[in-house]
């Protein structure tokens, strides 16, 4: 079947059954087996197309690989931040509860079908019913069985194979959304810093026009240039904070030690950082994500935490796998309910770097117990050096 017949079958569905979306995935057999969104209805974007996936990753994956129905009636309440994260279609289309069935020929899944709600607690059992007995023997040449409300609602769970191994392409949807977060983030510094500063430059150098006394206009004019000599500063900090390229041409200590210098003087907060690694440089995408995720969980802790002080360790463990921490004896939050403040893609973004690294990233926070954000890696030296690492001086 061509894909605007594939379309045109589950909309039909969805208009039928009441639900948000509907979308059906198909197997593509090359040299290895993946899954791909073919078709969709009611969704808010075309994002579905991009997203490709291993079996037993993502939503698709997982059916695929265990062929089993699953409900989850309350996305947030069964899947950490970093799960939803590894499931795009969650993303994409902002789903709160959903049922997905496997699609069967010659006795193998060759497809899988989903029909989500956007919000939680939406898909009891008598909406599963009704879209059980719209549901056709077979759907676009393939075979449905559909299987009990208990027995779909006990898959609810991730999967183990799920969570223990990374997708295999999480496409661009949370980059662009951690992009988003990055972009509000630099125009509320631009709006708090740097324009306030400079209505006020221009509010004094008006003031100017009245003064006869030559001395205070000079006096005047000097002060104006020492406060667009502040906002010029101010501005380098924040390109410095933003782009990556700093870490090319720096290195990952000298990075760091430049965007902890911006923070300590932004948010009037110390930060103690210590490493190990000296001048030591590593591939250029490890550096890049090590240095993207330190940004964001040091400025959470910054900004968040209520505290005064900030720890933050680089160091190289068993001489080659390299570990980042930050820690604060902070607020915390609930990282079983993560309602952040700001409400940015910040955990998102870093679990997506670190995924696309192959790196492990823990997150440990509790209300009043502050947070700690860790993660790891082997990286081996660009230059070979992997001999003489000391204990963890301060820095």
């Amino acid at each position: 079947m061509k894909d605007n017949e594939w379309k045109e079958a589950i909309h039909i569905l969805r208009r039928q059954a009441g639900f948000d979306f509907a979308g059906i995935a198909s197997v593509v057999r090359t040299n290895r087996t993946l899954l791909v969104w073919r078709a969709a209805s009611g969704n808010r974007n075309r994002n579905y197309l991009k997203i490709v996936l291993e079996p037993g990753k993502g939503i698709a994956g997982g059916v695929f690989q265990h062929k089993k129905t699953m409900i989850v009636q309350d996305v947030k309440a069964c899947y950490t931040e970093s799960e939803i994260v590894h499931s795009p279609i969650l993303l994409a289309e902002d789903l709160g509860s959903f049922t997905a069935f496997p699609l069967w020929k010659d006795e193998e899944v060759k497809g899988v079908l989903l029909f989500g709600m956007r919000c939680g607690n939406c898909l009891t059992r008598e909406r599963y019913k009704q879209l059980v007995d719209l549901l056709p023997d077979r759907l676009c040449g393939m075979k449905l069985c559909p299987g009990l409300y208990d027995d779909a609602l006990e898959n609810s769970a991730p999967f183990k194979e799920y969570r223990e191994l990374p997708i295999y392409e999480l496409v661009d949807i949370p980059v662009r959304a951690a992009l988003r977060e990055e972009r509000h983030r630099i125009a509320r510094d631009l709006h708090d810093s740097v324009i306030q500063n400079l209505l006020g430059v221009q509010m004094f150098l008006r003031t100017l026009k009245y003064v006869e006394s030559m001395d205070e206009i000079r006096e005047g004019l000097l002060t104006a240039d020492d406060s667009l000599s502040q906002i010029q500063k101010e501005l380098r900090d924040i390109l410095v904070s933003v782009k990556p390229d700093i870490v090319e041409k720096l290195g990952l200590l000298e990075a760091f030690r430049k965007h902890i210098r911006f923070l300590e003087e932004s948010y009037q907060i110390d930060v103690d950082f210590r490493q190990n690694i000296g001048d030591r440089r590593f591939m250029p995408d490890i550096e890049t994500v090590y240095y993207r995720v330190g940004q964001e969980a040091m400025a959470n802790a910054c900004k968040y935490a209520g505290v005064s002080v900030v720890r933050a360790e680089l160091f190289l463990e068993e001489e080659h796998i390299l570990v980042l921490e930050i820690c604060d004896n902070g607020k915390g939050f609930d990282s079983e309910n993560m309602q952040i403040s700001g409400g940015g893609m910040g955990l998102p973004g870093m679990y997506y770097w670190a995924a696309s690294i192959g790196a492990v990233l823990t997150v440990r926070s509790a209300p009043g117990l502050g947070t700690s954000v860790r993660i790891e890696t082997e990286a081996f030296l660009t230059d070979g050096d992997q001999s003489g690492l000391d204990a963890i001086p301060e820095n």
